[in-house]
């Protein structure tokens, strides 16, 4: 008996000090990335980072060092990347506190690679579905506060694409088109400066292909939500010269 509880007690010992050692090595690997992070060597500093949780996956720094790896990435403006691990650590870690700043970073990578509206809105509509889910599930965080801000330039960015599409459309006779992107503008955008500018696109493309109930509908409208906007003008010049 004495010699099994000794055998017990050397194991327990060696279990232990194999753990404090795997602990001061895990420590010492994110000392060393956090170095690299300062001195803004991004991308070393997050495949620092990404081998402590190869390497030490049940350390406490495990957790650190994901939620790091992924801000390394996206200072390094790499940012599928970032979106990977921050996905990854959402996935795997669903109840802890680095969540909400996890999901606005997968948010804000997308925000970055927002392009101008003459080009597909992928990543323009990632943004704004990320930054209202964040919003959703973190309506008190301080990313949640920045993320209201961003949307409003993200749905005016997204409508404005959706306008120089409707535009091109209805110079290619392509009513059917336009009218749809317009109303989206509409329907979905409403809180926008593009909105007036697609009451107007509707009637006059209602007033060209002889639907002048629905035409005059768009101008009233437009008249009432948006008094003081340009387009009545241009509406009662359209009128005219049709």
């Amino acid at each position: 008996m004495k010699k099994l509880l000794v055998l017990i007690l050397c194991q327990f010992l060696i279990f232990s000090c194999s753990s404090n050692n795997k602990e001061e090595s895990a420590e010492q690997a994110y000392t060393e990335a956090m170095k690299k992070l300062k001195q803004k060597r991004y991308s070393e500093a997050a495949e620092g980072f990404e081998k402590i949780d190869d390497d030490y996956p049940l350390s406490k720094w495990s957790i650190k060092a994901q939620v790091i790896a992924a801000y390394a990435y996206y200072k390094d403006e790499k940012y599928d990347e970032t979106i990977k691990a921050a996905e990854d650590f959402i996935r795997l870690n669903p109840a802890n506190s680095d969540v909400a700043y996890m999901q606005y970073l997968r948010a804000m990578s997308y925000y970055n690679r927002i392009v101008d509206i003459t080009k597909a809105q992928d990543d323009a509509q990632m943004a704004s579905y990320n930054f209202r889910e964040l919003i959703a599930r973190f309506p008190n965080s301080d990313y949640a506060k920045d993320a209201r801000e961003k949307l409003g330039s993200i749905d005016d960015h997204i409508a404005g694409a959706k306008m120089s599409v409707g535009r091109y459309q209805m110079k290619m006779a392509n009513y059917v088109g336009a009218i749809q992107n317009f109303k989206e503008v509409i329907d979905r955008y409403s809180r926008t400066n593009q909105t007036p500018e697609a009451y107007l696109r509707l009637f006059e493309i209602y007033y060209k292909i002889g639907l002048k109930e629905q035409a005059e509908e768009m101008k009233m409208e437009l008249e009432k939500s948006y008094p003081e906007s340009k387009w009545n003008a241009y509406a009662e010049k359209i009128k005219i010269n049709l």
